[in-house]
């Protein structure tokens, strides 16, 4: 399913021996803070320049894509988040406008840094990063990815196509689960294969059913606490696939990734893929045009790029992402 590609890639352990590794010490079992104690950036180390030189010729015919829904939506951000709020500066001799912009980057297309979600039995995020350094220092901020920046190849798994092939009926405003089954059955239908340091999105049709019910009447989308959203199945198995092909940075068209509303009772992806592993989570990202244009040329693979805000210790930033076909 996937390989690596560089022969550096090739002493990349598998989560099963990094849980017998972990056995003795007190980290989380499925920790793999394999780049250092120092490091501040996870599996976007595997982004080298010798990889993104790679996912350039994934470029064929130059289109660009971008990835960011519009900031004004959703309307009314879940999890009780602040929508955006724009004004406009006039200067008040020449006719010079400036704006001026209040929001919580997390309301819309964006991405989960290593500061957003803990650990929960054990209160530490991502390298042993502890609360009280979320508060006093910028340790594993958003600065630090800001600075590698994110390029290289992602790839697009269309649910929203699969499940159409498949007469699977499902609801995206449902708690609908995205299955390793469901993965692999994409993977397959696309004639994919992932590599090492991929950026793996998928399509699974949240922003489009949003979109056709804002049209109809606005109050139908109005937002809740924990909203119900499809998403990926929090399971042993879709939690070993994600860390044994080790893609680099994940991301949906969904307000939390995996199924919404989140289970406290279980672990989380969040928990596995930004405190364990150090891979960053893009929500919301508008994958409408992208898996038009992938269906088009039967092609799911591209050149992905995205410039995070450089904020020291910043917990998210705006995905400013755009694909290149």
């Amino acid at each position: 399913m996937s390989k690596p590609i560089l022969d550096t890639d090739k002493n990349l352990p598998k989560l099963a021996e990094l849980i017998e590794q972990n056995a003795s010490k007190d980290i989380p079992p499925e920790a793999a803070w394999i780049w250092g104690d120092d490091d501040e950036i996870g599996r976007i180390n595997l982004l080298s320049p010798e990889r993104v030189k790679l996912a350039t010729k994934e470029i064929v015919s130059g289109k660009t894509v971008p990835l960011n829904w519009d900031m004004t939506k959703p309307a009314v951000p879940s999890f009780g988040r602040q929508p955006l709020e724009l004004s406009l500066h006039k200067h008040p001799i020449y006719p010079v406008y400036d704006d001026h912009f209040n929001m919580n980057p997390q309301s819309g297309s964006q991405f989960d840094g290593f500061r957003h979600f803990a650990y929960v039995s054990r209160q530490i995020f991502y390298n042993n990063l502890k609360l009280e350094e979320v508060e006093t220092t910028s340790r594993c901020g958003i600065q630090a990815i800001a600075q590698h920046g994110i390029a290289g190849r992602g790839v697009l798994l269309d649910f929203v196509a699969y499940a159409k092939d498949n007469s699977i009926d499902y609801d995206p405003m449902s708690a609908f689960e995205i299955t390793l089954n469901h993965i692999k059955g994409m993977i397959a239908r696309q004639k994919l294969e992932l590599h090492y340091g991929d950026i793996l999105l998928v399509n699974a049709g949240w922003i489009e059913k949003y979109e056709t019910l804002y049209k109809q009447d606005p109050s139908l989308v109005v937002g809740v606490e924990m909203p119900s959203a499809i998403g990926l199945q929090p399971s042993d198995e879709l939690r070993d696939f994600l860390h044994d092909t080790y893609v680099s940075v994940v991301g949906a068209d969904t307000p939390s990734f995996e199924r919404s509303p989140l289970d406290p009772s279980q672990h989380l992806l969040h928990e596995y893929l930004l405190t364990c592993w150090g891979v960053l989570i893009g929500e919301m990202l508008d994958t409408r045009a992208l898996a038009e244009e992938c269906k088009k040329t039967g092609k799911y693979s591209f050149f992905f790029t995205s410039a995070p805000f450089n904020s020291p210790g910043g917990v998210s930033t705006l995905a400013n992402a755009m694909a290149i076909l």
